[in-house]
């Protein structure tokens, strides 16, 4: 599971893993984050051709289909913002100049800011936004869905991820609308399509240092470290309660409590 960055996709992020990070995270994030770096998002800026083989419509032959996607790049920008899988096309134009054939050029999405109501969250977002986004949202029907129902491939934001599991958590534990129990059922029959375990859900939007932070803590709950006297008086009791203890000398139990205490006394 662990590969380069030069193996996955173009994205605004990465995740990458470490050693300890496939020790500590739990296999469904881990398999999230998998899904994201090698997914293949949804057309944009291109529409591929369908099938193996097409026609030429100059010779009438028969050819073999080439999909080429377009050079998209995802600049970090895109992690504040929600822009539907649009990015920053590479290219070249025209020149009219009489020794250039082409001049670099980057085209970029028309951007704005709108406002955003979130039914679940009960509240207003002004997130910059790109038109076809805006397009996204009323073909599912709302904000909410949109969050929800579409993948992190084509997301493409921590933004959008990090809203998405606050509505995930807000549904799954019901804290939505706390004052209007009858609009909360409502609200909460309405997207219960988008229902997941708890436990899943709270990783759900994490980035990978959020992720490992959040590791780190769960691991250390479940492992406490014990002090070697702790441990080693622990085992002197239960050898006296079981009798196996008689015939230890003093100073074979006391160097057990205090290791380095026989080779100073040797010493002096």
């Amino acid at each position: 599971m662990s590969a380069r960055i030069h193996k996955f996709r173009n994205a605004a992020y990465k995740y990458v893993f470490s050693k300890e990070a496939h020790q500590l995270l739990p296999a469904h994030y881990k398999r999230r984050c998998m899904e994201f770096m090698q997914g293949e998002p949804t057309a944009v800026h291109w529409q591929p051709e369908q099938g193996p083989f097409k026609l030429n419509p100059n010779t009438g032959k028969r050819e073999r289909v080439q999909n080429v996607p377009v050079k998209v790049v995802y600049p970090e920008e895109c992690n504040k913002g929600l822009w539907g899988g649009e990015g920053l096309v590479v290219g070249y134009r025209k020149s009219d100049r009489r020794f250039a054939s082409r001049i670099p050029k980057i085209w970029r999405p028309y951007l704005t800011k709108r406002v955003l109501y979130s039914e679940i969250l009960d509240k207003y977002f002004e997130i910059q936004v790109t038109l076809r986004t805006l397009d996204l949202i009323d073909e599912v029907f709302g904000f909410d869905h949109y969050i929800l129902k579409t993948s992190e491939v084509d997301l493409n934001s921590q933004l959008a991820m990090k809203l998405k599991r606050e509505m995930l958590l807000a549904l799954v534990q019901k804290t939505l609308y706390p004052e209007d129990p009858t609009i909360r059922e409502k609200v909460h029959n309405k997207y219960k399509q988008y229902l997941m375990p708890e436990e899943e859900a709270e990783w759900v939007g994490l980035t990978l240092g959020q992720a490992m932070h959040k590791a780190r803590d769960k691991h250390a709950k479940e492992n406490p470290t014990r002090p070697l006297k702790e441990v080693f008086t622990q085992q002197f009791i239960q050898d006296l309660s079981e009798g196996t203890a008689e015939h230890q000398t003093e100073d074979s139990w006391m160097s057990k409590l205090i290791p380095f205490g026989s080779k100073t006394s040797s010493k002096s």
